[in-house]
């Protein structure tokens, strides 16, 4: 038991520690490979490539990596005059990478030439996608950003898992990069599917479709929501009663005018005796103050009644489309 048990172990570890030893090992044959090649040993730089690129040490490589094997191998197949193989390998190079382009500060001129009439013969599109595959409903968009291995003809199609096409959402010239966009919905306006839809982008030469890249979508549509109209607040309403403090402003206001007909007089005149017709204005003044006072506390406001109404019926007359909107998208 404990024998198996440790070789159980030994085999688990090597499983592990397998994969970055392929990388490195890869990687350093590479780096060794473009040391030959830069001391114009050819024959010898091509084999490293070569057992670069071959699977397992070929998966292991990077991106970047592996573009960088291919170009180099494509190099030296032009400069060994091996004119087939170094099409194949540069084609091979544009499939992998639309984008790669051959630096003419390290390759001389008969390579770059050779790899520039594979690329224009080679029509592919490489993808970008966002992570986020989650529309919202309204004014969301899908961003898709296509770059071509050379200008040519594209359609962007949305399709479902089965191959049939939901929407093509754009059709026409592709040149150094395109930027599409799409709204989640099929070709008759309906919200599209959950679940795992195919962006599918075919190069075209004319009436001829060359190729075709498909790219699995797992896609959710967000459902957001419209926010109800704002109630009236209490500013916007009257109401019901008068309260005390317009009240006490209307017996406030009658004590002060009746006290002003009184005193008045004699700031204007000093010493003239206060008649009686005077001190009677003024105390009229002053209980038509009390009066408005007693009267106004809690005193129903005309029209109340028919102002909220006319309120609450604006408030329901613009949330009821809304209300239909919601109906929609849940729909």
């Amino acid at each position: 038991m404990t024998l198996r048990r440790s070789t159980l172990f030994a085999i688990l570890a090597l499983a592990v520690a397998a994969p970055p030893a392929l990388a490195q090992e890869g990687t350093g044959l590479v780096a060794r490979a473009v040391t030959a090649y830069e001391g114009l040993e050819l024959d010898a730089a091509a084999g490293m490539l070569r057992r670069a690129l071959i699977p397992p040490l070929g998966d292991s490589l990077g991106t970047v990596e592996r573009a960088r094997a291919l170009s180099y191998l494509g190099a030296i197949e032009v400069l060994r005059e091996h004119r087939d193989s170094a099409v194949a390998v540069f084609r091979r190079l544009v499939l992998f990478d639309p984008r790669y382009r051959a630096d003419t500060f390290v390759f001389p001129p008969e390579v770059t030439r050779v790899f520039d009439e594979v690329r224009a013969r080679t029509q592919v599109v490489a993808i970008r996608v966002p992570d986020d595959t989650v529309v919202p409903l309204q004014q969301g968009w899908y961003n898709v950003w296509l770059f071509p291995s050379t200008a040519h003809d594209v359609t962007v199609t949305i399709a479902r898992e089965d191959g049939r096409a939901l929407r093509t959402v754009y059709a026409g010239p592709l040149g150094d990069s395109l930027s599409v966009r799409w709204d989640g919905r099929d070709s008759t306006g309906a919200i599209t599917p959950r679940g795992r839809l195919w962006l599918m982008v075919a190069s075209r030469a004319g009436a001829t479709t060359e190729r075709v890249v498909q790219l699995p979508l797992e896609f959710e549509v967000a459902l957001d929501t419209l926010a109800h109209p704002v109630a009236p607040g209490a500013d916007q309403l009257l109401a019901a009663r008068t309260n005390r403090r317009t009240a006490t402003r209307s017996l406030a206001s009658g004590l002060l005018i009746g006290a002003a007909a009184i005193a008045l007089p004699q700031i204007v005149a000093p010493g003239e005796r206060s008649s009686g017709t005077r001190l009677v204005v003024g105390g009229t003044l002053a209980v038509s103050g009390l009066i408005g006072y007693l009267r106004s506390t809690g005193r129903p406001i005309p029209n109340t009644a028919e102002t909220k109404q006319a309120a609450s019926f604006r408030v329901r007359s613009a949330g009821r489309p809304v209300v239909i909107e919601q109906g929609e998208r849940a729909r």
